[in-house]
């Protein structure tokens, strides 16, 4: 598996690299384990085995925290999401990993200074009346300083480290205007550029500290319940939703509010694939194969499935799950199931729905910490439900039948256009056919095997009726008193024997496939 996804030259660089920080964090075993060891040296780069002395006393937890700081964002993300994954890891890394959402190794201001020089024009110390050298908070994407205006207005700079959201963050703050639970900051445009964003400050509790959480005595299920719902709209109904729900994309607010202060990861979902998506939900939830099939189907695109093999499987699956309480059910093993499906019948997850499942099992993870008890495919039902009686309404009946005639109309009225360039191909011989049969290939594997065996038992049967002639013939030349011909007899059996061996092992194996 690893080979298949490293192999080509461009890529060995970076696999050692990945491969050698976490050798020097103690995690060398990590690196063989996977394989990626023998790759390596198959391509003729040489690991240092050595573990580094000055973290050698450090708990693994605490080492891949570090190796993961080092790799960058990316490995900085995957140990974020790894962080809510309580059902995957035990307490002590879920907790170190946790770190990552606001702990990163920050960056030296002066090291940023010509970057926000840049996007500001002069000195940030000339725009600003006061600027914090000290970072105020460091996340994978941005580093965070704080700042107040000329005014005296409290903000901070999200300096990048670097891509930067504003423009989202507006959209965001569109989609919650009605919303007074949910509170997304102000951006002030006069400052913001591509690499740096300043927004409003925000003071609160930050969405990893539990126990500050605790002690202002602000209710953990609501903070839980507010939050899934709130990613879920975006989802659902907004189809551009939060692709990185962790803790510390959030702060706490009295009256148990949510503030959403960092959107550097962010999904789309067409209105086609939204609906999808419900159906899918909806037959997870209900234990649905069929409505679950349809959808998979779509996925497929023009690629081959076996359609009755994985209805089998989304059967199996729906029965695994049929006895099982709607409490009961984590959304992430749900998720986990349907994509080892869509792997074992080779259909390639949509690149959009990639964000989407991480960003679910994510936020399953997230609302779980807060409330133990919180099952985010609970808190599905109701916008699943919501959708389905929104498919009934007349408005939505009559916009689906305008766009089914509207769709209609196009082809008939493009028909002779198309039967007249058809005819156009014909007559000048540019008429071409191509028929794509998936299964011709194995169908012609199959046939040259049983042309192979029929031959061979042809030959076979001849030896046997030949060897059986030559062996009633006495004369000729003999050794040690028995007709050299008798000995050909005998290997020809010997050999038809052999082969009658080969023809029944081969029919049998291909039985078995």
């Amino acid at each position: 598996m690893v080979s298949g996804l490293f192999s080509t030259a461009r890529e060995l660089p970076r696999l050692r690299e990945i491969s050698m920080v976490f050798v020097r964090h103690g995690l060398g075993d990590l690196v063989r384990r996977a394989g990626i060891a023998t790759l390596l040296e198959h391509a003729g780069h040489v690991l240092h085995w050595g573990e580094a002395t000055d973290i050698a006393h450090l708990e693994a937890q605490q080492r891949a925290r570090l190796a993961f700081e080092q790799l960058g964002p990316t490995f900085v993300k995957l140990g974020q999401m790894l962080s809510t994954r309580e059902d995957l890891l035990p307490p002590a890394w879920t907790t170190e990993l946790a770190r990552l959402h606001s702990d990163v190794a920050p960056v030296p201001f002066d090291d940023l200074l010509p970057q926000v020089e840049l996007a500001l024009g002069r000195s940030p110390f000339e725009v600003f009346g006061h600027v914090e050298r000290e970072p105020y908070a460091a996340a994978s994407i941005a580093q965070i300083h704080r700042a107040k205006l000329a005014s005296g207005t409290p903000v901070v700079l999200k300096i990048r480290r670097p891509g930067i959201e504003a423009k989202i963050t507006e959209r965001f703050a569109r989609s919650f205007a009605d919303d007074l639970d949910i509170l997304v900051p102000r951006v002030y445009w006069e400052w913001t550029s591509s690499t740096m964003n300043v927004q409003e400050h925000i003071e609160g509790i930050r969405g990893n500290d539990l126990a500050a959480i605790d002690n202002a005595g602000l209710d953990r299920k609501a903070l839980a319940a507010r939050g899934v719902d709130a990613v879920l709209k975006m989802i659902l109904v907004d189809g551009f939703f939060h692709a990185d729900p962790h803790p510390g994309n959030v702060m706490y607010l009295p009256g148990n509010r949510i503030a959403l202060i960092d959107f550097g990861m962010v999904g789309r979902l067409s209105p086609a694939r939204r609906r999808q998506i419900i159906d899918l939900l909806a037959g997870l939830a209900g234990h649905d194969e069929e409505a679950m099939l349809e959808v998979l189907l779509d996925w497929r695109g023009d690629d081959f499935v076996d359609e009755a093999r994985l209805a089998a499987d989304l059967g199996e699956f729906a029965f695994d799950y049929a006895d099982m309480q709607l409490k009961d059910l984590k959304i992430g093993v749900l998720l986990h199931r349907v994509s080892a499906i869509l792997r074992e019948h080779s259909i390639v997850l949509p690149t959009d729905l990639t964000l989407l499942f991480k960003a679910l099992i994510t936020l399953e993870g997230l609302g779980h910490q807060y409330d133990p008890e919180s099952r985010l495919i609970e808190r599905v039902k109701p916008f699943i439900d919501r959708a389905m009686r929104e498919r009934l309404q007349p408005v939505e009946t009559a916009r689906r039948a305008q766009q089914t005639l509207s769709e209609l109309f196009g082809v008939v009225t493009s028909m002779p256009r198309d039967l007249a360039r058809l005819v156009k191909d014909a007559r000048h011989g540019r008429m071409r056919v191509d028929l794509d049969l998936k299964r011709l290939d194995r169908f012609g594997d199959r046939l040259h095997s049983a042309m192979d065996r029929a031959t061979i038992g042809i030959m076979t049967a001849s030896l046997v009726v030949g060897s059986s002639i030559v062996m009633t013939i006495g004369e000729g030349p003999r050794v040690f008193g028995v007709s050299l011909l008798t000995y050909c007899g005998l290997v020809g059996y010997l050999v038809a024997f052999v082969n009658s061996l080969w023809i029944i092992l081969s029919i049998w194996r291909s039985r078995r496939r």
